[in-house]
């Protein structure tokens, strides 16, 4: 199995400055290259450890749950390190993460009380409970890191793996903050973005919070703070309305193999709405990675790129809406609840 998959082939000393080099502003293009070479070693080594955790996640979660995995864009991982200019490429926890998404609150804890349980080997590096404790921004969801652990692919322990999990009306918020940030530039999920969106989202995610906690009652947020707020609240229609055209413009492929399983690039360009999906058959783990790396390298400032897999295309629709554009949830409901 392990011979599918690309190995650590650089110490994590020239790993780590790699990282630095690569967002350095006095980096020539030369070094620049050089650097993504290691940079993509180190990225493509998490899909071993990340398909092992998938897929005791698939055997764990509830029945009627989704499961997709995904590496994190070469774009995301360097403007991390321009964030945060203290960490570095082999401390990032979520290079490789898995996402699990269950139709109850109940059921995360359920699964995260089953996990910490099993007789998984690998160690618990850090826990965030994102739904008792949202972010600022309105974000819920649980994350847990596991720093893989095993006797016979030991080459691959310590790399860290984050698993989210989160309800199906948590991910629908958090799939129409991604799109807006994808298709306006707007880097809401990042706690930048315009002060503007980040209040609509913020409330709304109070809304859906309550809502939730209510068993979906429409009416336990009729007379919600949040509820007037978000009436009173001058841009709540353009951001309806916006999200609305993001729908109507999104012309995704329909003519796709829709192979049971394997490995998708999708390439999202902002300016054209177009949406290319490029398949791999799930024994081509190498060639998918190897075409992901190429197309990162030549992206525009306009283009998405990220490589994920499922068990199924339906899935990675799910799994990953804000690349299919699909707010269509998220603007009924909020609708429904404005009116």
């Amino acid at each position: 199995m392990a011979h599918h998959y690309e190995t650590i082939k650089y110490t994590r000393t020239k790993i780590k400055q790699a990282g630095k080099k690569y967002v350095s502003p006095s980096a020539s293009q030369t070094e620049k290259d050089d650097a993504l070479v290691l940079i993509n070693n180190w990225r493509s080594a998490h899909s071993f450890p990340m398909q092992i955790i998938y897929v005791h996640l698939k055997k764990s979660a509830p029945e009627n749950s989704i499961v997709a995995q995904r590496l994190k864009r070469i774009y995301s991982i360097t403007q991390k390190l321009c964030r945060f200019p203290n960490m570095s490429l082999t401390s990032m926890q979520d290079i490789g993460g898995c996402r699990v998404i269950v139709n109850s609150i109940d059921e995360v804890y359920a699964l995260v009380t089953k996990l910490k349980n099993s007789r998984m080997r690998h160690n618990r590096k850090e826990e965030y409970d994102y739904i008792k404790s949202p972010k600022p921004d309105g974000y819920r969801s649980y994350h847990l890191v596991l720093s893989y652990q095993s006797d016979r692919n030991a080459s691959y322990n310590g790399l860290f793996i984050e698993i989210q999990i989160r309800t199906h009306l948590q991910h629908v918020w958090g799939t129409a903050v991604e799109t807006m940030d994808t298709f306006t530039g707007d880097p809401i999920k990042i706690g930048q973005g315009s002060p503007e969106n980040r209040e609509f989202f913020r409330l709304v995610s109070k809304l859906f919070e309550q809502y939730e906690k209510n068993d979906y009652d429409i009416n336990s947020v009729k007379d919600s703070a949040e509820l007037h707020q978000l009436q009173d609240f001058s841009k709540t229609n353009d951001i309806i309305q916006k999200m609305k055209t993001i729908q109507r413009v999104a012309d995704y492929v329909s003519s796709i193999d829709k192979k049971e399983q394997g490995y998708y690039v999708l390439r999202l360009n902002r300016k054209s709405s177009q949406l290319t999906i490029n398949p791999f058959d799930k024994t081509q783990n190498e060639e998918a990675t190897t075409y992901y790396d190429l197309a990162e390298k030549n992206r525009t400032q306009f283009d998405d790129i990220v490589l994920v897999s499922t068990t199924s295309f339906s899935n990675l629709q799910q799994a990953y809406p804000n690349y299919f554009t699909d707010v269509s949830e998220f603007v009924r409901l909020l609708e429904k609840m404005l009116n």
